[in-house]
């Protein structure tokens, strides 16, 4: 199941230190949802971020930034 939250165009920071092939993107790092999927069960959300990286990440790596949350209250 899709979260709501997460639909193109929010915005969002990660919620860990994310590891990845071309470096390490820091905690709280904010980007731009630019797409979401679904495979094999699971929510796969594609973000670029302020740093110039574009990643595929899993719903619970990244969270809406609270201002953003509130207006879809």
């Amino acid at each position: 199941m899709d979260d709501p939250y997460f639909v193109p165009g929010l915005r969002c920071r990660a919620t860990r230190t994310i590891t990845h092939q071309r470096g390490i993107l820091n905690r709280a790092a904010e980007g731009t949802v630019r797409s979401t999927r679904e495979n094999i069960g699971r929510q796969l959300i594609t973000v670029d971020f302020d740093c110039g990286e574009k990643l595929v990440l899993f719903a619970h790596e990244i969270e809406p930034l609270d201002d953003v949350r509130e207006l879809h209250s």
